[in-house]
């Protein structure tokens, strides 16, 4: 899966050692940096990492671009919508274990 990852981002997929999640999450990395892409976020912000707890809780490590000021009002909107990527990451986890 990783290797697809790869073949569809190119160098917007985290390091491989970089990236801990669940199987049931990894597509929603694949989604997550194909919106970033159509909606031109990558320009200005860049996950560097992904990582899950056992529980499913999620942690997206991130910087911004130059094109960003961190204490900007852009900068705050980024944060916001992370953490609902997060949320989503943690979302799908529990209801792929609910399922079991």
């Amino acid at each position: 899966m990783m290797s697809c990852l790869v073949a569809s981002h190119g160098d917007a997929v985290p390091p491989r050692d970089r990236i801990r999640l669940h199987d049931c999450q990894v597509p929603a990395l694949d989604s997550l940096l194909r919106v970033m892409r159509e909606e031109g976020i990558d320009k200005e912000v860049r996950v560097f990492g992904v990582m899950a707890t056992a529980c499913g809780r999620t942690r997206i490590d991130k910087e911004f671009t130059d094109i960003v000021d961190p204490r900007s009002a852009a900068a705050l909107c980024h944060e916001i919508t992370f953490a609902r990527f997060e949320q989503r990451f943690q979302d799908i986890f529990e209801e792929e274990t609910t399922d079991d």
